[in-house]
């Protein structure tokens, strides 16, 4: 049964891919395939910052600042929700993921 998944999920999920695979396969410019809920999703590298719809920045370099200023380095496995909210592997495993 195919359910519908937030693009959280789906971005959450092809970051854990990336990770598994070696950083090997995140330093090339190619795109990384995942299937996932019986469809095929294409993962690139980012190229340039994102800003998202309530203000924060996600920029390629691999910090996010919220609307107020504060920034966060990532950490490899970290994961941003469109919500500008980082989750670090610890706290996806507390949370099931």
């Amino acid at each position: 049964m195919i359910t519908k998944t937030s693009k959280v999920t789906r971005v959450a999920l092809a970051l854990t891919a990336m990770l598994c695979l070696g950083s090997s396969v995140m330093a090339g410019p190619d795109p990384m395939y995942i299937m996932y809920g019986g469809k095929m999703m294409k993962l690139s590298p980012m190229t340039k910052d994102v800003t998202l719809a309530n203000g924060c920045k996600v920029c390629f370099g691999g910090t996010v600042t919220d609307k107020k200023g504060k920034t966060v380095t990532l950490k490899n496995g970290d994961v941003v929700g469109n919500d500008g909210s980082v989750m670090t592997p610890a706290a996806k495993k507390a949370h099931g993921g």
